[in-house]
């Protein structure tokens, strides 16, 4: 096959592959369900949380910076949740025992869910552990953070608070 009609055959499949990429700031927020982890009340969907500013966090037992990450989220969901801010934990452990254990360690009150199946993982085409997206109102994804440090801590609870401020 000539060069040419390779790159224009590659050209009009791309838009129909699934997740080949990761999702980056500027791009819709893929359309994902949810599963309870453990007895945790989550919404049915990501698409169901449409006009609030929506953060989801991609995490697990074995990720050392989830250490710091949980925490942190666990006051910054407290501090704006009355503003229309929500948590979306996504668990990428195994089994749900060795998730059980760690939350017993870092409690939190945001909704949890189980990706046993790595289907939300794959919708986003996770990368990093952790991995962490900013939703805004509209349902569109404004920034992306890997990994978890003091300064991204930062950066997160500044852009939150900035996505808040602008009322749908």
């Amino acid at each position: 096959m000539a060069k040419p009609v390779v790159v224009a055959l590659f050209a009009l499949l791309l838009p129909l592959a699934p997740a080949a990429f990761a999702v980056e700031a500027g791009a819709p927020a893929p359309a994902v369900a949810f599963k309870a982890l453990g007895d945790s009340t989550v919404p049915a969907s990501l698409a169901a949380l449409k006009g609030s500013v929506v953060y989801v966090d991609f995490w697990a037992s074995w990720c050392t910076p989830c250490l710091r990450s949980m925490p942190a989220l666990r006051t910054l969901y407290g501090k704006h949740r009355d503003q229309g801010f929500v948590v979306v934990g996504v668990n990428k452990d195994v089994g749900p025992g060795e998730a059980e254990r760690f939350l017993r360690r870092f409690p939190v009150s945001f909704p949890l869910v189980a990706d046993g199946d790595d289907a939300v993982a794959k919708a986003f085409d996770v990368k990093t552990m952790p991995s962490g997206y900013l939703i805004d109102r509209t349902g569109t994804v404004r920034h992306v953070y890997r990994g978890f440090t003091g300064e991204s801590e930062a950066a997160l609870a500044r852009d939150v608070q900035t996505l808040l401020e602008k009322k749908p």
